[in-house]
């Protein structure tokens, strides 16, 4: 007569592989384990340190942010906008005629179009950082690593995601070691 459904709870879900998490003693050991971890053809990983490291985003082959050209783009188109507008409504749609002035200035429109292109690069860059950083993100594997608390205040890190092509648990981990990690451990999901 009754049929038995049944329900996954959240503790049916198998924890997967998130990648390995190394800790380094300093910034000059994390920096040549990057330049090595490059070097072996790893393509998904990243630093974690408490300060900026001289070298590091060079080493790691990070590319410049396209975030200055997306502003600049929007600030810009943000001006014409301004200007075009001003155009339209003073020489095209209702044109007046003041002591024998021209219908439209320059000049004058600045006054609207600054602000307009202030406002509109700030809006765009705090909204494309935010899609860029893949932000807001609530939860992150590697928070639940105790002995990454320590990324803040005197710990050097690497994590290498289990995505990685080159990625193997056992020798990822070996390579992590023969670099001189202090600590290497499996983060998981």
């Amino acid at each position: 007569m009754y049929e038995s459904t049944t329900t996954t709870s959240s503790t049916d879900v198998k924890p997967q592989l998130y990648g390995i998490l190394a800790e380094f003693h300093d910034p000059q050991t994390l920096v040549e384990a990057a330049a090595a971890l490059r070097k072996a053809g790893y393509k998904r990983w990243d630093c974690y340190t408490p300060f900026p490291v001289h070298k590091l985003d060079e080493v790691m082959g990070v590319k410049p942010t396209i975030l200055p050209w997306v502003v600049f783009g929007a600030a810009f188109s943000a001006v014409i906008g301004a200007f075009g507008l001003a155009w339209f409504c003073n020489a095209f749609d209702y044109p007046l005629n003041f002591s024998g002035k021209p219908y439209w200035g320059m000049p004058a429109h600045i006054t609207v179009a600054f602000p307009a292109m202030v406002l509109t690069g700030v809006v765009t860059s705090f909204v494309t950082l935010w899609i860029l950083a893949g932000l807001p993100r609530f939860h992150h594997p590697l928070f639940t690593i105790e002995r990454f608390r320590r990324a803040t205040d005197d710990g050097f890190f690497i994590a290498v995601e289990a995505t990685d092509p080159c990625f193997s648990p056992k020798n990822t981990a070996e390579l992590f070691r023969d670099l001189g990690a202090i600590a290497v451990e499996e983060v998981w999901d």
